[in-house]
């Protein structure tokens, strides 16, 4: 049975959209609804369209889009804007403050991978008790 194609509206549904399926639409909706809900901006406005799509392309290739969204959401928890800076733009939080969040989520991300292969090999409580 072939698989339907997801349209574009279904895009830009980030909450409800499995992480495979995203792209930079999907970012680019995810960070302008962050924008309106936590600092009630009106209208999105980016420096260059063309810019964020490339910058939104290559962390989504090169990091994943579990560890992009994550990173999205830990720089509005600690984005304070300004007059001068009312919003958090796709190309800002990927240019200066991917670099310095991401790494943190990475390795967040591999210590709960570790984490979970260890717990999957560990021995079961029957297995404890017949070895007592």
């Amino acid at each position: 049975m072939p698989r339907k194609k997801i349209t574009a509206d279904e895009r830009k549904d980030w909450r409800n959209l499995p992480l495979e399926h995203w792209n930079t639409a999907t970012v680019h909706a995810m960070i302008i609804d962050m924008n309106a809900e936590k600092f009630a901006v009106e209208k999105y406005v980016p420096r260059s369209w063309t810019y964020e799509q490339g910058v939104i392309k290559r962390a989504l290739n090169e990091y994943g889009a579990e560890a992009v969204r994550e990173t999205i959401e830990r720089a509005f928890a600690e984005y304070r804007p300004s007059a001068d800076y009312p919003q958090l733009t796709a190309g800002f939080l990927l240019t200066y403050m991917l670099p310095r969040i991401m790494p943190r989520v990475l390795a967040e991300m591999e210590a709960a991978k570790r984490r979970l292969a260890a717990e999957s090999e560990a021995p079961s409580i029957s297995e404890l008790v017949d070895w007592l």
